[in-house]
């Protein structure tokens, strides 16, 4: 379904966070982003399945995760109000996603495909300044997570997944987190009692 007025003004505060961009630059992308609804456990994309799409979270929550051929999962991460999702890599290259994104709430989400996505990106000066800063934030992020696990603990990742995701932690169960952490559910019990979080 079309997006609300409401919707697109948020849609439009997260783009300008990064980049002020004028009406007629933010008007070539309304009409290409709709508004779906997903239920909670619903996929939004499958592991092996090529990406078509890049999702922004209006209301809910989103978790990106592997799947491994014995059926073991493994969070890559979370997506909440504001935050985009997608494979990037999939939609690029035209190859199965590696990893899956799932509901793990009622979410409502304003999608666009990645190929209007990527037109505007070659069609506006500003469009595609917010691509390149979209793709520097990522790649921090990326750069951030593959240090912790090759330098923090447990303990402080545990610490570092609170503080940069406020309130995460009492929306989602307890064995996604300890899967993101690279934990089982056990070792994250032991992490919060220690730390008199139960």
């Amino acid at each position: 379904m079309q997006p609300t007025h409401e919707q697109l003004n948020r849609l439009r505060s997260i783009v300008a966070a990064m980049v002020d961009m004028p009406d007629e630059a933010w008007d070539l992308c309304t009409q290409h982003f709709r508004c779906e609804k997903y239920d909670r456990d619903e996929y939004l994309l499958r592991a092996g399945d090529t990406a078509d799409w890049v999702y922004f979270v209006y209301k809910g929550v989103l978790r990106q995760f592997y799947i491994t051929m014995a059926g073991k999962q493994f969070n890559k991460s979370f997506s909440v109000e504001d935050e985009p999702c997608g494979s990037f890599r999939s939609s690029l290259t035209r190859t199965p996603s590696r990893f899956g994104i799932q509901a793990l709430e009622p979410s409502e989400v304003l999608q666009i495909r990645f190929d209007c996505m990527f037109d505007l990106f070659d069609r506006d000066q500003y469009w595609e300044r917010f691509g390149r800063k979209a793709a520097e934030y990522q790649t921090l992020i990326n750069e951030e997570r593959e240090a912790e696990f090759l330098l923090d603990d447990a303990t402080v990742r545990y610490g570092r997944f609170r503080q940069q995701h406020p309130g995460l932690e009492k929306r989602i169960a307890q064995y996604h987190i300890a899967s993101y952490l690279g934990i089982t559910d056990v070792a994250l019990s032991r992490i919060r009692k220690k730390a008199g979080l139960h």
